[in-house]
């Protein structure tokens, strides 16, 4: 039996900063399957998504750690 990974993400209560998009505010950000799919305020969540709760954080989505 294989075990399915969780493909489905839910970043809530952290600041997104998307420069792309002209947002630096607080939003929800859903990814799946590795793509961001959505954006946006109080966005429900998926059955089976892994929800993370970023309060405190900087979700930047695109952006990437040239530090590392």
């Amino acid at each position: 039996m294989n075990k399915k990974e969780t493909t489905t993400f839910l970043f809530q209560n952290g600041r997104l900063i998307d420069p792309a998009h002209q947002r630096d505010g607080a939003f929800d950000l859903l990814v799946e399957n590795g793509k961001v799919a959505r954006v946006g305020k109080n966005i429900p969540v998926p059955v089976g998504a892994e929800v993370i709760d970023a309060k405190g954080l900087i979700v930047a989505p695109g952006l990437i750690d040239i530090h590392v």
